[in-house]
């Protein structure tokens, strides 16, 4: 293990309350750093300039991308920073760390904008090779975050590349799409194609030495080549991704999900990482797997240019929040609490095999063909008698989204966060409550009060789900009864 890996390693143990105060300490760094390195802000992005743009400079060219986690974007910034203000080369970073931590993450901005912490303008072609060369030798001590679609300038470098806009031009497509242009070798406006590093009508300068050095590396066994045949991205970000796959170790082949945890991806104040969370997720299932029938079977999980993989049963059907956000009509309040009926079984024996699901959300519950409700993602869950391993939570549906140490209470909050949902088509806001009487009259007084207790008592709650549910089927048969 690397001094690198094993600090991270370590970090990642470091309490809550420690890593808040490491962030805090970094924040004030890097705003330190960009009054003295970035000093141009313009008014509409959150993105420092290191100087204006001068009138002769290119409006299109090769740029640079230096990418890092938030934990070492300052050391890296001040090592690079001096160096490119001495070449008078136009960079940019952003202005806070939080809003690299937004981009490393790829939801708010974009999957293709991961890892781009540093974006380099250089003049000419050859002052883009020569500088690719100079950063890599500066910042090669330092962990990259993978820039998708932009090539990487050597294996395991900071340094990324890609031909693009300096300054966007936009123009209507044969579509009628406003999308950004730069002129090619003809002198014709072309779409920018974000996820093309090189385009075909160009040919790559920095090509020879990476070209070199893949020629040389080591083949290494990877089951995505053979045992699973990934077909179908679920979702894409910054922690890694989610995929549909055929698993042919299964005769016949099966589908499955494949999920990944990427090293050093969405690295958090705490270290954690993507490569963490999907690895506690395999961990959980496998004990889960034991008692709770419905979560997803484990296959297998394996290793890979350094990320965590966990092949795992496919759950088909729709989750409930995509079959609740396209309805004009909200669903039946029995329908209701049917659902409510089978969470509430569904947390009882999560709870009853020692564990905190703690991401109970309409998202992570799949209404699978037979009309049955199936819980998936279990990347946040921890035993029951410890306190919460991760510091990456669902807001709307936590009420200690500021309180790291959760118990039951947090599921049963979630609980009714869900049923609130549900009921009124609406998120529950913590702090401006909206009874449930308001949005939804016919629903009766006794649910009101299931919900309600979950909702304001979740933190001293002494019921057991399984009670929980035991009122809600009184509910049912009070409605089945008076139809």
């Amino acid at each position: 293990m690397t001094q690198i890996n094993k600090a991270f390693s370590d970090l990642s143990k470091t309490p809550f309350s420690e890593s808040n105060a490491v962030a805090v300490l970094f924040l004030r760094r890097w705003r330190q750093l960009c009054k003295t390195y970035l000093p141009v802000k313009p008014h509409e992005n959150f993105w420092r300039f290191s100087r204006a743009d001068k009138p002769q400079e290119p409006m299109q060219g090769w740029k640079l991308h230096i990418s890092a986690t938030i934990l070492e974007a300052c050391d890296l910034f001040e090592r690079v920073a001096p160096f490119l203000i001495s070449r008078d080369v136009l960079f940019k970073a952003p202005e806070s760390l939080n809003d690299l931590s937004e981009i490393n993450c790829g939801l708010k901005h974009g999957y293709r904008q991961v890892g781009k912490f540093i974006t380099v303008y250089p003049s000419t072609e050859k002052e883009a090779v020569k500088l690719a060369r100079e950063l890599h030798e500066l910042t090669k001590e330092f962990i990259p975050v993978s820039v998708p679609f932009d090539e990487q300038y050597l294996p395991h470098s900071s340094v990324f590349y890609r031909y693009g806009a300096f300054v966007q031009v936009r123009k209507k497509d044969e579509n009628g799409k406003t999308v950004s242009v730069i002129k090619n070798l003809s002198g014709d406006l072309v779409a920018e194609d974000y996820y093309q590093a090189v385009p075909e009508w160009l040919s790559d300068p920095f090509r020879d030495k990476t070209k070199k050095i893949a020629e040389t590396a080591e083949p290494s066994e990877n089951p995505l080549m053979t045992t699973y045949k990934v077909f179908r991205a679920i979702t894409q970000r910054g922690k890694g991704g989610t995929y549909q796959a055929l698993d042919f170790s299964a005769n016949p082949p099966r589908f499955c999900i494949v999920k990944e945890g990427r090293r050093y991806g969405e690295v958090f104040w705490s270290g954690q990482d993507g490569y963490n969370l999907v690895e506690n997720e395999f961990n959980v299932l496998s004990a889960l797997g034991k008692m709770c029938e419905g979560v997803p079977k484990v296959f297998s999980s394996f290793e890979t240019d350094g990320n965590f993989y966990l092949a795992m049963e496919y759950v088909e059907g729709k989750n409930l929040h995509a079959l609740m956000k396209p309805r004009r009509r909200r669903f039946s309040i029995k329908q209701i609490v049917r659902w409510a009926i089978e969470i509430a079984k569904i947390i009882a024996e999560i709870h009853q095999a020692g564990w905190i699901w703690n991401d109970c959300k309409p998202a992570n519950l799949i209404v699978t063909p037979g009309k049955k409700l199936r819980p998936i993602d279990f990347e946040n869950a921890y035993p029951i008698n410890e306190s919460a391993l991760f510091d990456w939570k669902t807001n709307a549906y936590s009420k200690s989204a500021n309180n790291h140490f959760s118990a039951k209470s947090d599921d049963f909050y979630a609980f009714g966060v869900v049923i609130y949902y549900l009921l009124t088509g609406r998120l529950y806001q913590l702090d401006t409550p909206i009874a449930i009487k308001k949005l939804r009259p016919k629903v009766s007084k006794q649910l009101q009060e299931i919900v309600e207790n979950l909702l304001y008592d979740s933190s001293d709650i002494k019921l057991e789900a399984l009670e929980i549910r035991q009122k809600l089927e009184t509910v049912l048969d009070t409605m089945t009864a008076s139809a």
